[in-house]
């Protein structure tokens, strides 16, 4: 009887984390998504100056690994962005509430 309670409290609780996640997501996530794209055109612009002015072999080798960083960076993005919502749907159908995540 009282796993039942402390499992009804539990799943109330994550409910309610879950809710609360949803409405954080919906309203902050088109702001992510700039944040991110600014991020990116500015790491990108630093990246291009630095090959352009690049004329010692060595440096244009620590240009191409600022290159492959950023794409990697890119990528990790990318995945956190398509991920977070993603992790938010499965949490609220594991605790049963509706969850309308942007995205997704």
């Amino acid at each position: 009887m009282t796993n039942l309670l402390a499992a009804a409290t539990f799943n109330e609780s994550l409910g309610g984390i879950v809710t609360k996640l949803n409405e954080l997501m919906n309203s902050f996530w088109i702001y992510i998504v700039l944040a991110m794209a600014a991020v990116v055109v500015v790491w990108g612009a630093y990246v291009g100056i630095k090959i352009a002015i690049a004329h010692k072999n060595e440096d244009k080798i620590n240009s191409r690994d600022m290159v492959k960083s950023l794409i990697i960076g890119i990528v990790i993005m990318f995945v956190i962005a398509v991920g977070a919502p993603l992790l938010i749907e499965g949490l609220s159908a594991w605790v049963g509430t509706t969850a309308t995540v942007p995205g997704v």
